[in-house]
């Protein structure tokens, strides 16, 4: 058996205009949080390139690579499209090989484009995603793009992870069909039922999706000042052989 440590965070994109110290401090705090949960692969939302930048020497001295595309491409690096250019970005241990794709989602009646952060590793895929706020029609059928996916790697005989911010609570009819679809696919969502960003006291919009056989053994919602999310860290124990 192997234990690993999965989580998904909503970093907050201030929309700041020029390198600040205080993002400098941010990206000390987000750091500090991955190791002090000795966390082994991490989805992200709200993250930008330029502020990847930012975080990447420390990551990288703590043994951690960053993989993700911006969602806006080659023109998200040029400013003033780089405040925005959102990458979904998965944030893993440097020993754990990889290789990724970002791909689109339905996107049209919402403000952004929204993408889905794919990485493989070996058996496991890992899904990260931050879905529509906004148009509920467009939420409905990104949900639908993400199970299509999700249906054909589990026919491949992948192993899912699936982490993002959903801009949906278990109120919503269509998360909910989306969660029962899952769990006849072997995918089961992580019981968070508390709120996990301010202003949204219905419940967690932020959600971790694993296998069914995995056994979840500890969920932790830390306090981070620097967003207005709580990250969820789960720590799973798994056979060997999922990986």
């Amino acid at each position: 058996m192997k234990e690993l440590t999965i989580a998904t965070f909503n970093f907050r994109n201030t929309f700041a205009f020029y390198q600040t110290l205080k993002e400098k401090s941010d990206c000390f705090t987000f750091v500090k949080f991955i190791m002090e949960n000795n966390i082994d692969i991490l989805g992200t939302q709200e993250t930008t390139i330029r502020k990847l930048r930012t975080c990447l020497p420390l990551l990288t001295e703590y043994g951690y690579k960053i993989y993700g595309d911006g969602r806006l491409g080659k023109i998200g690096l040029f400013f003033p499209f780089s405040l925005t250019n959102e990458t979904n970005a998965i944030i893993f241990k440097d020993d754990m090989s990889e290789r990724g794709e970002t791909l689109k989602l339905p996107w049209l009646g919402s403000q952004f484009p929204r993408i889905v952060t794919k990485g493989v590793f070996g058996n496991v895929v890992f899904l990260n995603t931050h879905l529509d706020y906004v148009n509920n029609k467009v939420k409905k059928k990104q949900l639908e793009t993400i199970y299509y996916l999700i249906n054909d790697l589990v026919k491949m005989g992948k192993k899912i992870i699936l982490t993002g911010d959903f801009n949906m609570t278990l109120r919503s009819k269509d998360l909910k069909k989306f969660i029962n679809d899952l769990k006849i696919l072997g995918i089961k969502r992580v019981p968070v039922n508390i709120m996990t960003c301010k202003g949204v006291k219905s419940g967690a919009i932020d959600h971790v999706f694993i296998p069914n056989k995995w056994e979840i053994k500890e969920v932790l919602l830390p306090e981070l000042s620097i967003s207005d999310h709580k990250p969820i860290v789960v720590k799973v124990r798994i056979n060997e052989e999922d990986l």
